[in-house]
């Protein structure tokens, strides 16, 4: 009979200190794409010639993150995230129509109204899973849109919100006119910053209890649940929270147009999913890389060649072949390079 050699026992504090010491190092690369976020805000802002197409792509970068929140870290394919981005729109317009033309009850009233809705269509769409979850968020998208169609009085249907004002955002001390016609550096100021908060609010969120179960969830639910795990309210409010920031993106994206139509909405879920992929999944940078990429794609492409469409599929496709991690796997996988061959030297 062979005996086994005794594995010499790990001292509890030295097991500790391991144990945060590695919670510690992930919650700083996790903390990371913030600044990376900070970055990459004042590259496009020096770089980007189109003050619209720079604003454009942190609020779409917002959207992203709040798509790859169930993607990325929750494992939900939403095929009709354009919901809470089109009616945040609208709620904002009609908000700054009808009531005051003030930033603050715009941008809340899209994200509180998104909230309510998003928390009643997951309520019923994850009742189901995989291929069958999406095709429910598909459906409630386009509801929504026969909606917004028929609902002139409200919506305008076909026409659209056309005339909406500019709004008036409040600061102790002073107030800003958020116009990105006649001052767009203030706009894409103030949007840099609302981006930056949410996006903190969103690593704090993936990077909390929650979003650690939630990443369990993605992978075993049935072990989640054998773990005493709620995986449905878990969702349920992941579910919730991702609506609200599409609708406040959606909010955004109105202010910027002054106008809120059917065109510019309706059509993007599969877009914003691109964007999403291509940048990384369970990455919140990467989305905002994706939307990056895509949207600047979409810029200089479209003013040269009037298939551009094909084009901008086709490097997607290359994309997802090549980088089945996205561009976000790319950036960290060429910085672990690096950082191994500064090791070696040194």
């Amino acid at each position: 009979m062979t005996v086994e050699p005794e594995t010499p026992a790990v001292p509890i504090e030295q097991a500790t200190a391991t144990t945060t010491q590695r919670a510690g190092t992930r919650s700083a690369t996790t903390w990371q794409q913030l600044w990376l976020l900070l970055g990459a805000i004042v590259v496009i802002f020096f770089t980007v010639p189109d003050p619209s197409l720079a604003i454009s792509i942190l609020i779409f970068g917002l959207w992203a993150a709040s798509v790859n929140l169930l993607l990325g870290y929750g494992g939900l394919v939403s095929f009709g995230h354009a919901l809470p981005f089109g009616w945040g729109g609208y709620i904002s317009g009609l908000l700054l129509l009808h009531v005051a033309p003030n930033a603050w009850l715009a941008l809340g009233g899209s994200v509180l109204a998104m909230g309510v809705l998003a928390a009643l269509v997951g309520a019923v769409c994850l009742r189901r899973t995989e291929v069958y979850f999406s095709m429910l968020t598909l459906a409630f998208a386009q509801l929504g849109f026969f909606i917004a169609l028929q609902w002139r009085s409200v919506t305008g249907g076909d026409d659209g919100l056309a005339g909406i004002p500019s709004p008036n955002l409040t600061l102790p001390g002073f107030t800003i006119r958020m116009s990105s016609i006649g001052d767009p550096m203030t706009f894409y100021i103030v949007t840099a910053i609302i981006v930056t908060a949410v996006f903190a609010f969103l690593i704090l969120y993936t990077d909390s209890p929650v979003g650690r179960a939630l990443q369990g969830i993605r992978e075993s639910e049935e072990r989640a649940r054998g773990c005493g795990y709620n995986a449905r309210a878990i969702q349920l409010l992941t579910f919730t929270v991702s609506g609200s920031v599409a609708g406040l993106a959606g909010g955004l994206f109105a202010m910027l147009n002054n106008f809120v139509g059917l065109s510019p909405y309706w059509l993007l879920s599969g877009v914003v999913l691109i964007m999403a992929i291509l940048g990384g999944r369970g990455s919140l940078f990467g989305s905002f890389l994706g939307a990056v990429v895509f949207l600047l794609l979409e810029h200089y492409l479209s003013q040269n060649f009037a298939s551009w469409q094909i084009i901008v599929g086709a490097v997607f496709v290359l994309c997802v072949l090549a980088f089945p991690q996205g561009l976000w796997g790319v950036l960290t996988g060429a910085l672990g390079r690096v950082s191994q061959l500064g090791r070696a030297r040194a």
